[in-house]
Order: structure tokens, then C-alpha cells, then sequence
């Protein structure tokens, strides 16, 4: 079983993460209520960010691939970055996603 104390030290490993284009660290902003709200990300920055968070997950906490994708899904709806996009749009470039990788 993982402590708590290595979950803490991956959450701020994300954090830090996708705040990493702004130049900014969780001790930037571990005080500011709403500051997920404050930085937005483009949709392809955060998938590139899902892919990099996976692969931490399953790396540092011994996560299976489908649990750690499940996992970094609940950071994004907590945590993340706002795009810019609205649901619907989300919801067309995941499936659009699906789409293209099961042709390759």
C-alpha cells in the first residue's frame, strides 16, 4: 500500500506539472482559492499532460494502466487547468480520439 505521504509528493508532482508552462509551482498557489480557475491549457496540452500523468502514476504508485487513467481523469475534473471548451467539444475530441487510435 502506498503512504500517504508518496500520494501527497505525486499530487504535488502534477501540480507542479501542468502548471509548468506558466511558470508557476503548487507553493504559488497552494494559498489562492480557485487557482486551477486562474491558468488555462489548449486541449492538446492536456492530453499531453494525461499522458505524462499517467505514466507517473503508474510509475511512483504502482497504478495499473486503466486505474491511473481513472485517476488522472478525477485530478483533470478537480484539478485541471480550464481549456477554454465547452463540454460538447470535449466530449467530440475524446471521441474523435478513441477514433484514431483503434484505425492505427
Amino acid at each position: 500500500m502506498v503512504s500517504r505521504e508518496k500520494t501527497r509528493t505525486v499530487f504535488i508532482e502534477l501540480i507542479n506539472l501542468q502548471l509548468e508552462p506558466h511558470g508557476k509551482t503548487y507553493n504559488d498557489v497552494v494559498n489562492e482559492q480557485d487557482w486551477y480557475m486562474q491558468y488555462s491549457t489548449t486541449r492538446e496540452k492536456e492530453l499531453e499532460f494525461i499522458e505524462k500523468a499517467t505514466k507517473i502514476l503508474r510509475t511512483k504508485l504502482r497504478m495499473s494502466k486503466a486505474v491511473a487513467e481513472k485517476e488522472i481523469n478525477w485530478f483533470i475534473l478537480q484539478w485541471g487547468l480550464t481549456t477554454g471548451e465547452n463540454a460538447t467539444e470535449y466530449v467530440f475530441v475524446e471521441k474523435e480520439t478513441i477514433k484514431r487510435k483503434k484505425k492505427q
